[in-house]
């Protein structure tokens, strides 16, 4: 991020009605016009401001002094972990939202890892991007499922997943609360097998019981369900917090 211009978008009167300030760094166009008409007709409306990429972008920033930095993906460099850190480095309380299309999953891992807090893909609606703007403010995380199983594969948080997984208490037996972890972590069948000496169709015994007390039909829906049920409070972006520290 370092055009010269700053374009200061009208913004709503009231300032009980203001949430947060959003800094949009991007080259702006009609739609990152909409974006900001979104944000600024939410319920919850925000104090909304734009920026052109180029030299005074970082002077906006720290008078602007954002919650919430949206940045556009055409405009973050690689490396894109450098960008990210060099940043937080000098504003370590904006939280970043890249938003955009086309970003591969390998930057996205790499920027979420650097510390920003979601993917926003320009072509979602109305409802999705307040939604998600909402995720951040409460300092939870706005990222695929996908994106998020690179995590655990790579083991960042798979201790918070396993420590969170016994607050399930009673419903699940110890085989099936570490079938469950095994899952969380993305393991298949015959993986899971052979980490815990089982058959796979002991495995798959203890799958099935697992679908049922959550009332599930497949891996998916499990992993969705226990998300929910083990961090009601901030999604897992607390485990994903902890992990990335680690």
């Amino acid at each position: 991020m370092s055009g010269s211009d700053t374009a200061e978008l009208p913004i709503l009167d009231g300032p009980d009605m203001v949430r947060s300030k959003i800094l949009i760094a991007a080259r702006q166009d009609v739609a990152v016009n909409g974006i900001v008409s979104i944000l600024e007709s939410s319920d919850n409306s925000c104090r909304v401001s734009c920026v052109e990429p180029g030299g005074s972008c970082m002077q906006t920033l720290s008078t602007t002094a954002p919650d919430i930095l949206l940045i556009h993906s055409s405009v973050v460099p690689e490396p894109v972990g450098e960008f990210i850190r060099g940043i937080l480095g000098k504003f370590p309380d904006v939280r970043i939202l890249l938003f955009g299309s086309g970003m591969s999953d390998d930057s996205l891992f790499v920027a979420v890892s650097a510390g920003i807090y979601g993917y926003i893909n320009e072509r979602m609606h109305g409802e999705h991007l307040t939604h998600a703007v909402r995720c951040v403010e409460r300092g939870e995380y706005w990222v695929e499922r996908h994106i998020m199983e690179r995590f655990f594969s790579t083991g960042c948080i798979n201790t918070s997943i396993r420590d969170s997984v016994q607050k399930l208490g009673q419903r699940l037996s110890r085989r099936e609360a570490q079938v469950l972890v095994l899952i969380m972590q993305g393991l298949l069948t015959r993986d899971i097998a052979g980490q815990l000496c089982l058959s796979s169709q002991g495995v798959k015994a203890h799958i099935t019981n697992l679908f049922r007390k959550f009332d599930v039909k497949n891996r998916a829906q499990l992993i969705l369900s226990v998300f929910e049920e083990v961090s009601p409070v901030g999604s897992i972006s607390g485990m994903l917090r902890a992990g990335l520290k680690q």
